[in-house]
């Protein structure tokens, strides 16, 4: 019996993930520079002429991913820029990145590229929209810590310092749940908010 057009598509969109999850694999722990078509579809478990109808070549590829976490970190922004509680909005991406963290996904591996490719370029295509986010993020966050500060909600302190620390503790979690696995600790949100909250205040 023929497949349908959704089932062609369904089998379209695994084997899409299957590649994105080898290029992420791959490129996280050999650099981009040292990977090929080839060897991510060897790693998705397809043939190397298959993996050309999704992606035409390892730039686009890892564009494709750039894309993905810029566009990640745009929603986080437009979080962190809207109206709500400047904590209820800190403690909701918090919660968020500790539950990604904690997964079963590629999650590590895919913050690790993320962050080499924004660092240290690896010979990596230019990502100029991941510096741009990147960019805003920080500055969103710095200008939500201010706004729970002038609402109280926020502990006093410089909001750019607060801002670099928070960043700074989310991303070593990240590298300790690389080395460790699920041998690290990772704490609650509770605890990592206790950056931002006034003594006494248990959020």
């Amino acid at each position: 019996m023929p497949r349908s057009p959704e089932q062609h598509e369904a089998m379209r969109a695994a084997t899409r993930e299957r590649v994105r999850s080898a290029a992420v694999r791959l490129f996280a722990r050999q650099g981009y520079a040292a990977v090929n078509m080839r060897s991510i579809a060897a790693e998705a478990g397809i043939s190397t002429g298959s993996i050309y109808r999704h992606h035409a070549t390892k730039e686009e590829l890892f564009d494709s991913l750039v894309a993905e976490a810029a566009a990640g970190m745009g929603a986080v922004v437009d979080l962190f820029r809207g109206p709500g509680d400047p904590v209820d909005a800190l403690r909701a991406f918090t919660e968020e990145f500790l539950s990604d963290l904690s997964g079963d996904g590629d999650f590590v591996e895919f913050f690790q590229l993320m962050h080499q490719a924004f660092t240290q370029a690896n010979g990596a295509p230019a990502t100029g929209a991941l510096v741009e986010r990147n960019t805003e993020l920080l500055a969103a966050t710095v200008a939500l810590v201010e706004r729970g500060q002038a609402g109280g909600s926020v502990r006093d302190g410089s909001a750019d310092e607060l801002a670099s620390c928070y960043f700074a503790l989310l991303d070593g979690l990240v590298s300790m749940r690389s080395a460790l696995g699920e041998r690290c600790a990772l704490p609650s949100a509770s605890t990592v908010m206790g950056l931002f909250l006034r003594e006494g205040d248990d959020g």
